[in-house]
């Protein structure tokens, strides 16, 4: 019996030692509620409260609101303006993103959110305000709300000029500025510090994301043909045949690949955020999937490994070894900008000017699809999240397929 009134009372309410809040559940609903006196943005202590599901987790709640304010951290109350709490979200609850998505998040509050609903409360933002910001946001020309003007030389200017040039955000810019926004709000709705998110209310259309069709198998060839005795020609023969986006080839490491069994990993990618390069990691699981290597992949790797053999001992003195496949020629990750400049050269001797890198992706894709390989196979080596990116974005059907798919027909019904 003692075992199991000892029970009972473990599942029931628990007494914090006094000045650590207290924990209850709710009657009307069962929810756990914490509350304890915190340091608020009004620069006063007052009385705030966290909700589980469990007395676990509105303690663990808890316990992490009175850590933060411990900290000197202020708790947002409903009287918060946006303005002071799309910073204070960003710090707390994005940070631990990667560097391009944290920057993207910082921009968005800075330039766009900020200056257009900074003076709202934060519970008193209507539909409405968000509907007309949209608009508003829409018809803004970049160059002014960015700044760009000021940076330029003289004879470019136009903004600053009176000349406004009308750069106006994309789709795919209103949608993520959007996002953000919906973000913040949907976690101040967590903390229950509204009641409603009302940037959900607000639909934005989705962008319409151009087709890729890449390049003829003869493009291919002549760009690989222009790019043999090149210190980077495997770099463009993976890319031509595995489909890596810029800054997975810019970060693929010699211990990514097994060349004994002729399999690669992608596990991390290079980009500059913010002045600075950094090695992250993939996307995605689907981004760091295993994927067998063609044999005449695996001969260029093979050969590239040679060559930087070499080219390692050579420049031993100031070689920086960071185990890269494809580094610069001190063995530091390549700048992603001067890859595009290097690539741009070499589709300038293919006679293939405006071709991207990034056709080159694709390209394998879009052979694999027009070969009758399953989308679902297809999606794998290209690591995508979903297959319906793989059919939307990659699956077209260009006139020669479309001619032999309304042949079969033609056959069956004659």
């Amino acid at each position: 019996m003692a075992t199991g009134n000892r029970s009972n009372r473990s599942n029931g309410p628990r007494r914090n030692p006094n000045g650590e809040g207290s924990i209850y559940q709710r009657a009307s609903d069962g929810r756990w509620v914490g509350q304890a006196y915190v340091l608020t943005t009004d620069g006063t202590r007052r009385r705030k409260a966290v909700y589980g599901a469990t007395w676990q987790e509105a303690h663990d709640k808890l316990t992490a609101l009175k850590a933060q304010s411990r900290q000197g951290i202020p708790i947002p109350d409903r009287a918060w303006k946006l303005a002071d709490y799309l910073p204070y979200w960003l710090a707390g609850y994005v940070a631990d993103l990667k560097p391009t998505t944290a920057r993207g998040y910082e921009s968005a509050i800075r330039l766009h959110l900020i200056p257009a609903l900074g003076t709202k409360r934060l519970d008193g933002l209507q539909v409405q305000h968000v509907r007309t910001f949209l608009d508003e946001f829409r018809r803004k020309c970049l160059c002014c709300t960015n700044g760009l003007d000021r940076i330029r030389p003289i004879g470019r200017r136009c903004c600053s000029l009176g000349r406004c040039c009308g750069k106006q955000p994309s789709p795919r810019q209103v949608q993520f500025v959007h996002a953000v926004l919906r973000n913040a709000l949907q976690h101040a709705m967590r903390e229950e510090l509204v009641s409603r998110n009302v940037a959900k209310l607000v639909r934005v259309p989705s962008p319409r994301y151009k087709v890729g069709k890449g390049l003829s198998v003869e493009q291919v060839r002549g760009l690989l043909k222009a790019a043999e005795g090149h210190r980077l020609y495997a770099l463009y023969v993976v890319a031509a045949t595995m489909g890596l986006r810029r800054g997975e080839l810019l970060g693929l490491r010699w211990s990514d690949l097994d060349l004994d069994s002729g399999t690669l990993r992608v596990q991390q990618t290079v980009q500059r955020v913010a002045g600075r390069l950094h090695l992250l990691d993939a996307k995605t699981e689907e981004s760091e999937a295993v994927l067998p290597l063609p044999d005449a992949t695996w001969m260029a790797l093979l050969e590239h490994q040679e060559r930087q053999t070499a080219e390692r001992e050579r420049l031993a003195e100031v070689w920086e070894d960071h185990g890269l496949v494809f580094p610069s020629e001190r063995g530091t990750p390549i700048e992603p900008t001067n890859m595009s400049r290097a690539f741009a050269r070499l589709r300038g001797a293919a006679g293939l000017d405006g071709v991207r890198l990034h056709d080159l992706r694709h390209t394998v894709v879009s052979l694999l699809m027009e070969l009758g390989v399953p989308p679902h196979v297809v999606q794998a080596i290209a690591r995508h999240a979903d297959v319906k990116i793989t059919l939307k974005i990659y699956a077209h059907a260009n006139l020669d397929v479309m001619r032999q798919a309304l042949g079969k027909l033609d056959g069956r019904l004659s």
